[in-house]
């Protein structure tokens, strides 16, 4: 009775902390919702911000991250396409990989690359202005942090994992072109027809808003977790370690929700 009644209250702790982080996150994206909506907010200062959010989380990586667009889209486009003749159905390869590449595992990619790059730079950065009292001081400064250090960050995730999802969509549509039909227009009218089958409005509407989510999740987990740490430096990596699981935790769901509403 005694380990029963331990692992209720061992379950009930942890419901509770689930629930707590998630008021948390949705209070805080409220909070950043209704910024987002008030003419006063978008001044030239937080439109700065906002531009060197964008830059530094989807530009300065972009050679780096177009380059490893390309491998993985040559590599799984030339899988499908020696599995597809391996069995006789060729004719179906050019819409298995835009179903594969362009409608699933480049968004997944995408968002994984900027949760390693910047989720995890967001999360130390905001975790150690927490420890080191400055978004105390920005306050004591009337300088409003969600203003100036945080609705930015949330609007460049989203704003670059769209744009890189958008890119990574068009690079591997590219070479799905050159590695089924080769260098040439013959292929270029069957092609498109697949293409304009498969990507439509709803689809892309979809598509759109799940990246929108991945981005969000990419952003506003990072700075709720930082702002989640004790004021001792010590625990700045336990704070890291544990908004990237929950990012992690995330944009898997995210990604399996889409699945299931899209196919199921």
């Amino acid at each position: 009775m005694h380990f029963l009644a331990t692992s209720i209250e061992s379950l009930g702790a942890k419901l509770a902390g689930w629930f707590t982080v998630g008021y948390a996150l949705f209070a805080f994206l409220g909070r950043a919702a209704l910024l987002l909506l008030e003419p006063s907010t978008w001044n030239r200062a937080t439109f700065d911000v906002v531009i060197k959010q964008v830059y530094f989380t989807a530009v300065q990586i972009l050679p780096v991250f177009l380059a490893y667009v390309l491998v993985i889209s040559w590599l799984i486009i030339t899988i499908i396409l020696s599995t597809a003749r391996d069995f006789g159905l060729t004719e179906f390869a050019s819409e298995m990989a835009i179903r594969v590449l362009v409608l699933e595992l480049l968004p997944f990619l995408t968002a994984l690359f900027i949760a390693l790059r910047s989720g995890s730079a967001i999360n130390t950065e905001v975790a150690l202005m927490q420890v080191n009292n400055e978004l105390d001081a920005l306050v004591h400064c009337k300088v409003p942090p969600m203003q100036f250090e945080f609705m930015p960050r949330l609007v460049g995730g989203v704003v670059s994992v769209v744009t890189l999802a958008g890119l990574a969509g068009l690079l591997a549509l590219i070479v799905g072109y050159l590695a089924i039909y080769g260098v040439g227009t013959a292929g270029f009218e069957p092609y498109t027809r697949t293409v304009s089958n498969i990507i439509n409005f709803n689809i892309m509407a979809g598509l759109i808003a799940k990246c929108a989510l991945f981005g969000l999740a990419v952003t506003l987990i990072p700075v709720t977790a930082g702002l989640e740490t004790p004021k001792k430096l010590f625990m700045v990596p336990v704070s890291v370690l544990r908004g990237m699981m929950r990012v992690f935790f995330a944009i898997v769901t995210i990604e399996v929700v889409s699945l299931a509403l899209k196919y199921i």
